[in-house]
């Protein structure tokens, strides 16, 4: 019975997470987008919400500021819309890493586009799935996803907020050693 009761339990958290996603997904063009993000502000609420789950699976995760120009790159959106579209591709970088591996994410402006890249130290993304890892309920390992309660939902999240956005999603590189992605969006008009 016990055995039962946590298969259950389990079961009924996964489809629990995966309603939660689908209602965020279809209330996406409800939500306002005219907060002033500053993605520095926000990565760092990321990286404090994550540290747990990095910290339990031996992943060490960093900020590096010395791409950017200044300290506070703007953009024009939902902060909350943002905020999940950044912890999903970070979550993803941890739960996809090697052992003893870092997730390293960094902000670029150029030509009134900003880059949010997250680098992990992954076994990488094969050229045929680079583009299929944003579609809904797409998972490359599909038990791996499955084990750590993925409904492969959450890039397909983070392509549909970027696009909400006027930006986009895509892996920049990908190989053996890792993968980089970019998530890019349009800077804020007016700068502080």
């Amino acid at each position: 019975y016990r055995q039962l009761f946590t298969m259950i339990k389990e079961q009924t958290a996964r489809l629990s997470q995966l309603v939660g996603t689908l209602l965020d997904m279809t209330n996406l063009k409800s939500v306002p987008r005219t907060d002033q993000v500053t993605l520095e502000e926000l990565v760092d609420e990321v990286f404090c919400d994550l540290d747990p789950v990095a910290e339990k699976a031996g992943i060490s995760i960093h900020f590096d500021d010395s791409s950017s120009q200044d300290s506070h790159t703007d953009v024009t959106g939902s902060y909350v819309l943002l905020y999940r579209a950044v912890y999903n591709l970070v979550e993803n970088a941890i739960k996809y890493n090697r052992p003893n591996g870092s997730v390293t994410v960094s902000v670029k402006e150029k030509n009134s586009q900003v880059m949010i890249l997250v680098k992990d130290t992954g076994i990488g993304i094969s050229p045929e799935n680079q583009k299929k890892i944003f579609d809904p309920f797409f998972r490359v390992h599909k038990s791996r996803s499955r084990a750590m309660g993925g409904a492969g939902l959450g890039l397909a999240l983070v392509d549909s907020i970027a696009k909400e956005h006027g930006g986009s999603v895509k892996v920049l590189e990908s190989n053996e050693k890792g993968s980089i992605i970019a998530l890019m969006l349009p800077v804020s008009s007016s700068k502080n």
